[in-house]
């Protein structure tokens, strides 16, 4: 081989080889033959440097000898590299080589002055792209085109069709990868399906047939394909989310599809043959982000009710309990309970240092009393938050045949309840759910309250009172035309219908449309002030005053749930309250006095903060050495 003016005469020297025009050098790599353009002529060494020997002339493709380097670069064979690519990187100039002949089947190259970029040891103008480690990306192969392998598609087997795009998942992390359906089933616009765990990318890059993820969540529209049979599923969005910037802190991709029915489950089980990948449990995705500390207990339930919420008044709740105000609360009384028992401990094993003062016992009964007064006043809160995300139970009580069931149909404007002139139409009870003013209501319609003969009408008083008896709200319905127009004689009828004490009524006087000339003095005594029950007046037959009950349910229904943005964070759970209650009563048994035990006070903190970690989910012990060391410098 010889370089003439920088211009190498490869025919020349392929026919002096015995290799021929048309044949490929014992230089593993592209048919050189083809540039025609010498400047442009890249050469390819083997894809990795080892001690088999390969024939010069006989046009294989094995790999140089390891010593054929020696003598041309001087010093010890360079040691085995990893398998991989070196080729030269075109520079301004044509690179120069020679070779040297030595015994049969060896030959010496010699490298002129081309461009280096990260070559392998002792070649200078190479680049060496080995197989990627892991699983983490593909390298190009000598055209462009990719390969699962890493390798040149002339000396990589090529895979059958619908596998080329398959690679085993990843196990780095840990755990298993689940995947389900993210948004409601059912036919809809877009679907989303959701996959999280270690595999996910693999997953994402078997079904969109391309090595290359999108950025992170950044959406990116892609075809997405079944990897057995290549089969196109859909044409979606796709979207990355490399932990721990995700929902459950792990590798997470989402497949946004169209909604049909039969692309969703086309995806889902492409994604159920993947290795390693399973259906996730009901639950599990947020269990995970719980998990990796993404959300607490409190923010986890808030989550669970925003996907419930059916009014604006429940939105609201639920938003700002899964933001996270609830649970910071909570943390907030749980620090303040770490930080007395951290300093009592510290008392009581460290009273002879000079850094634990007497005044210690002082500021931590102090600090007790106060949290156990806070605590019992977030429990004096009338249930709003639970109210407002189970909603109101409404009953709608009264005698017979005065307009109940119409009063309930009227309100959800339907015919939910059979009207009849007869009276006692009504045997059982009736639920409707509403939405009064972006506040849940459940509201109940049942039998005329009267002395029954008859046992199915008697079965339906029975539980007509036991259900007057649970509810939060009681609208009682009376004949317009059958009362005195005097509040002592509504007081009366009201009475009569026996709701239980200290439930807020609303009085409905019905068949307005009948009272003639007593309607003045009726709606005189309904707009007294103040309204004791409040009361309005109504015709179900002609929709007259149906504003002035809505508004006056909406006032109502405001003051039993209150305003979920304001003011502190309402309860919303009843194991809440359960917790809660044994941590009052636990701190109401913290006595550290001068006839109190330490140990045993000490043991009521742990009691009450154990109680509180319960309701978040945090519960631990180094918080409390860790104030300890910090406060008091033990052991300087």
């Amino acid at each position: 081989m010889r370089i003439e003016d920088g211009i190498w005469d490869k025919k020349r020297d392929r026919e002096r080889m015995g290799l021929g025009c048309g044949m490929r050098s014992g230089i593993q790599g592209r048919d050189e033959t083809r540039n025609e353009d010498p400047s442009r002529a890249v050469t390819r060494l083997p894809d990795h440097f080892s001690g088999s020997r390969s024939a010069a002339g006989s046009g294989g493709r094995g790999s140089l000898p390891a010593r054929a380097f020696g003598g041309a670069f001087g010093g010890s064979p360079p040691a085995p590299q990893p398998r991989g690519r070196c080729r030269p990187l075109r520079g301004d100039g044509t690179p120069g080589m020679s070779r040297d002949w030595g015994s049969p089947g060896e030959e010496r190259l010699r490298f002129g002055r081309v461009r280096s970029r990260g070559s392998a040891p002792g070649v200078r103008g190479c680049r060496a792209e080995g197989t990627p480690q892991g699983g983490q990306g593909f390298p190009k192969s000598p055209r462009g085109s990719r390969t699962p392998q890493g390798g040149d598609r002339r000396t990589s087997p090529r895979p059958a069709r619908g596998q080329q795009w398959t690679r085993p998942l990843s196990s780095a992390g840990g755990g298993d990868t689940i995947f389900a359906l993210s948004s409601a089933p059912g036919r809809c616009g877009v679907a989303v399906i959701r996959a999280s765990g270690p595999g996910s990318r693999g997953a994402l890059q078997s079904l969109t047939g391309t090595p290359k993820v999108p950025p992170p969540r950044v959406l990116a529209l892609r075809r997405i394909r079944d990897p057995d049979t290549a089969e196109t599923l859909d044409r979606g969005l796709v979207v990355w989310f490399p932990g721990p910037r995700s929902f459950t802190g792990e590798d997470c991709a989402e497949l946004h599809v169209h909604g049909g029915p039969a692309v969703v489950s086309g995806v889902l089980r492409a994604l159920g043959r993947l290795p390693g990948l399973r259906p996730a449990e009901p639950g599990e995705f947020t269990r995970r982000a719980f998990h990796h500390g993404k959300l607490d207990l409190t923010a986890a339930e808030g989550l669970r009710d925003l996907i419930a919420a059916e009014t604006e008044a429940q939105r609201r709740q639920a938003l700002r309990q899964m933001e996270g105000d609830l649970g910071q609360l909570y943390q907030r009384w749980s620090h303040t309970l770490t930080q007395a028992l951290a300093h009592l401990e510290a008392f009581i094993d460290f009273s002879e240092d000079d850094n634990v003062e007497e005044e210690v016992l002082c500021q931590v009964d102090v600090t007790v009393r106060a949290l156990e007064r806070e605590i019992r006043g977030h429990l004096r809160d009338g249930r709003r938050g639970e109210l407002l995300r189970g909603g109101v139970r409404a009953v709608i009580a009264g005698p017979p045949n005065v307009g109940k069931s119409s009063l309930l149909n009227l309100l959800c404007r339907r015919p939910a309840a059979i009207v009849s002139p007869a009276a006692g139409t009504t045997r059982d009870v009736l639920d409707v759910a509403l939405d009064i003013g972006g506040y849940p209501l459940v509201l109940s319609d049942t039998a005329g309250l009267r002395p029954a003969t008859d046992p199915v009408e008697r079965e339906g008083v029975t539980r007509a009172r036991h259900r007057l008896c649970q509810a939060d709200l009681v609208l009682a319905v009376l004949d317009a035309t059958s009362v005195s127009p005097t509040p002592p004689a509504l007081g009366a009828a009201l009475a009569a219908l026996e709701p239980p004490p200290d439930t807020p009524c609303v009085l409905v006087l019905n068949k307005a449309d009948l009272l003639g000339g007593l309607r003045g003095s009726l709606r005189a005594t309904c707009a007294r002030t103040p309204p004791e029950p409040p009361a309005t007046l109504l015709s179900c037959k002609t929709g007259e005053g149906l504003e002035s009950l809505l508004e006056l349910l909406a006032q109502q229904l405001a003051q039993l749930c209150g305003d979920p943005l304001l003011g502190s964070p309402s309860l919303t759970q009843s194991r809440h309250s359960r917790h809660l209650g044994a941590c009052a009563a636990a701190l109401a048994r913290f006595g550290c006095g001068d006839s109190g035990d330490l140990a045993v006070a000490a043991e009521q903190l742990r009691l009450a903060r154990r109680e509180l970690g319960r309701i978040t989910g945090h519960v631990g012990a180094e918080d409390v050495l860790d104030i300890i060391f910090r406060d008091f410098c033990v052991g300087k």
